[in-house]
């Protein structure tokens, strides 16, 4: 699925579009304790209009996040797809449109038993049929020509107890103190997932789409066991772990001027890639091409490109995945942020023995937090 087919469905998941039409939602409260205190599978079309639109609102968010780092595509391993297996399970529950209820027992079962979560939680699951059309070659659509992609879409929301508090009693025309034990659901969900995934305008069974609030902690319980897939690095991950190879792989030669070039390479790399379809990948070849573009030794740049091809075994990390912003420099209390066509203003010598970071004051204006210095 790439960023094409991604925005193509996430264009039509508004309610006033007729072409994405929700048909059934699944709904579930479960406690700390795993226990499964309430749940319901209810037409669309029935829901009250003010809860409609809050599960849109709450259904659309697991589109929007960000491919390889929100969103990240996983392949099924061949064995899930056996009897009451993660990708057999979700291919029941598409089949008979969340209708069989003892296919919605063993699928609740399931995710109960297998997802860790920190709270309690809700869990919305909604079967969806949106109508694609066929286009020619300018990209016109034929309206005589289309099929429906049917798919799942579920997303997990945490639930909040309310106790204290005052509030405004309408009858009593007082402010009092709240005694009601209220549990609100968050409209923003932490994790979700899209079923069978929308590849070339089409279904593909073979993989499914998860999704993260926050990138840098992903619930691998979902990935791998309610799910079923082999986890893969989150872009943090990707990140952290390309670092750690520069450094073992460059060693003494990792200087400034060469984490500036590397951060400057790839992003342009990046840059000059990111309307392709799928996102840009770094090979091991190019980590090797950037580090002797940077000024790194041939037999550094190989040692690198040695560990980085073992760590990845094929599975590239993303390029936006690897890049920085700006340059941060941190020392003994002392943190300095460059913006990434400032960093040749930065220099690092030693003088009298000790190692100095000289900043070019080339700027006649120069300020601290917000007061002009003078010099």
């Amino acid at each position: 699925m790439n960023q094409k087919d991604l925005s193509e469905l996430k264009k039509h998941f508004v309610p006033a579009d007729d072409l994405l039409v929700i048909r059934r939602v699944f709904s579930t409260f479960i406690d700390s304790e795993k226990t499964l205190r309430c749940r319901s599978v209810r037409s669309f079309a029935e829901i009250p209009q003010e809860e409609m639109s809050v599960l849109y609102t709450t259904l659309s968010r697991i589109l929007k996040g960000k491919l390889g780092k929100a969103l990240i595509e996983y392949e099924f391993p061949n064995e899930v797809y056996e009897e009451d297996q993660p990708q057999n399970l979700l291919w029941q529950l598409l089949e008979n449109g969340l209708d069989d209820e003892a296919q919605m027992e063993k699928y609740i079962a399931h995710l109960t038993e297998k997802l860790e979560y920190p709270l309690p939680y809700a869990v919305f699951i909604a079967q969806c049929t949106y109508t694609v059309f066929e286009k020619n070659k300018m990209g016109e659509k034929n309206k005589y020509d289309s099929r429906e992609f049917h798919f799942l879409i579920g997303a997990v929301c945490p639930v909040e107890s309310r106790v204290d508090g005052l509030i405004y009693d309408e009858d009593e025309n007082n402010i009092i103190r709240k005694t009601r034990f209220d549990r609100v659901v968050a409209e923003a969900p932490t994790d979700g997932f899209l079923f069978p995934t929308f590849t070339g305008r089409g279904p593909d069974v073979n993989h499914v789409m998860y999704f993260a609030k926050k990138p840098k902690e992903p619930n691998i319980s979902l990935v791998e066991e309610v799910l079923g897939c082999h986890y893969t690095l989150s872009a943090e991950e990707e990140k952290e772990t390309f670092r750690a190879i520069l450094d073992k792989g460059v060693g003494e030669e990792l200087n400034l001027q060469v984490i500036a070039s590397v951060n400057e390479k790839i992003q342009d790399y990046a840059r000059t890639f990111k309307d392709e379809p799928e996102p840009p990948v770094v090979s091991d070849i190019f980590v090797r091409d950037v580090l002797l573009d940077s000024g790194v030794s041939q037999d550094r740049a190989e040692a690198a490109q040695a560990l980085y091809k073992e760590a990845t075994d094929g599975n590239y990390f993303i390029a936006s995945n690897l890049t920085d912003t700006k340059t941060t420099l941190s020392t003994g209390g002392v943190t300095v942020s460059i913006s990434g066509d400032a960093t040749d203003k930065i220099t690092t010598k030693e003088i009298d023995g000790r190692r100095f970071l000289m900043i070019s004051l080339e700027d006649p204006e120069i300020t601290v937090n917000g007061y002009q210095m003078k010099m």
